[in-house]
């Protein structure tokens, strides 16, 4: 369906079917079923939503457990870069039908029950959730409220709520519960299945790889700044008083997968302030993280990386930068003292040397509260499938 098209529908039928395609920044939107591991006969059909890398990174873990059960049936609704995570993990077949959102009902049949992710863009989520109403949703929070769009919008539409509402801590929790007080009693702890490979990654080896591989020695400090769209402009207050720091360190400007801003725009305005940047194109913002010594940003989910790996990370709490709405400052992490938030860019000048020297108190401090305020044992996944398992039998 293009454009224009779209436009010409009654204001009710595009309600119902919602826009989620003819966007050029990502791919045509598709249905793709995951081949089984057992071939049998089944009425154990799942529905999954998901659009953006955090969606599909936060959704995957789950489906890979959900895909060994026997009997049940995967379909995917996706397009953007959670479309390449499935088609990258997964073997596939594409039954999207021609007319793709007009006949996708016929195709899919109606679901035992939906599993979704909010996304950026809404039109995956409200197509599933006006096409099956009557379906219970298990909707998973990968990042602090980051649902409240979506769920402000069901109340809008006067649709019903989720079923349940998997969320990674119990400050995710009060959040929700904080806008949406009636939604308490859906609210499931889970922990974010994304976060479970950090159980079993070996941090300090893949760092020491990434960094040979960078050129750097092993006692070269390497600070990482994961992007959200940050503007340009915003980005030379940042280079500015890095450049201020009194501390010796390369840098790695991770562009955010959907900015239209090069990365050269970005990489000239950092090495024309005298900042040493790395170019690390060729690896990937996993890699990156794991060989950081301190991680920089204004809200990426990144951030939460850097503390489950027992890294000191930064969060820029200034609405000058492009914060959603939705985000509530200051952040659990810097409210709980597992990370530092700092209101104006010029406190990274202070900041950041205290936290490049691993016997500093605020570094101290940090690693003591993350692990205290963040522990993890790699089950957040089966939580998750846990909970879509009590609506599939």
């Amino acid at each position: 369906m293009n454009e224009k098209s779209f436009r010409s529908l009654p204001p009710e039928e595009k309600k119902r079917i919602a826009y989620i395609e003819g966007r050029g920044d990502l791919f045509e939107t598709k249905i793709l079923r995951i081949k089984p591991l057992h071939e049998t006969e089944t009425e154990n059909h799942l529905l999954v939503s998901t659009r953006d890398p955090g969606s599909g990174n936060a959704l995957l873990p789950v489906l890979k457990k959900l895909s060994s059960d026997q009997g049940i049936q995967i379909d995917v609704l996706t397009d953007g870069r959670a479309q390449e995570l499935i088609q990258n993990n997964f073997q596939t077949e594409n039954i999207t039908p021609e007319n793709m959102i007009l006949g996708s009902d016929n195709v899919i049949g109606t679901p035992r029950v939906i599993l979704m992710d909010k996304s950026s863009e809404m039109g995956i989520d409200t197509y599933v959730t006006t096409t099956f109403p009557d379906v219970p949703r298990i909707l998973v929070e990968d990042y602090y409220t980051n649902t409240t769009q979506y769920l402000s919008a069901l109340k809008e539409r006067n649709l019903p709520p989720p079923e349940k509402i998997c969320v990674m801590d119990n400050g995710a929790k009060e959040l929700i519960i904080k806008e949406f007080p009636e939604l308490e009693d859906i609210i499931v702890v889970t922990g974010q299945p994304a976060f479970d490979k950090f159980i079993n990654e070996n941090t300090e080896q893949l760092a020491h790889e990434v960094k040979q591989k960078l050129g750097l020695q092993t006692t070269d400090k390497l600070v990482s700044f994961m992007s959200t769209m940050d503007e340009p402009e915003k980005i030379k207050k940042i280079a500015k008083s890095l450049k201020e720091s009194a501390g010796d360190f390369y840098l790695a400007f991770r562009r955010h997968p959907r900015d239209n801003v090069s990365y050269e725009t970005f990489k000239y305005i950092l090495t024309d302030a005298g900042i040493k940047v790395i170019d690390t194109n060729q690896f990937s913002t996993n890699d990156i993280g794991a060989a950081s010594d301190v991680v920089l940003t204004t809200w990426s989910t990144e951030g939460l990386h850097g503390i489950y790996r027992r890294k000191p990370t930064v969060h820029i709490i200034d609405r000058n930068y492009r914060v959603p709405e939705s985000i509530n400052f200051p952040l659990p992490p810097v409210q709980l003292g597992a990370s530092v938030g700092i209101d104006t860019v010029d406190k990274i000048a202070t900041v950041l040397p205290q936290l490049l020297d691993s016997k500093s108190v605020l570094n101290k401090k940090l690693h003591k509260n993350m692990e205290e305020q963040y522990p993890a044992d790699g089950k957040n996944a089966e939580r998750v499938a846990n909970v879509v398992r009590q609506y599939l039998i």
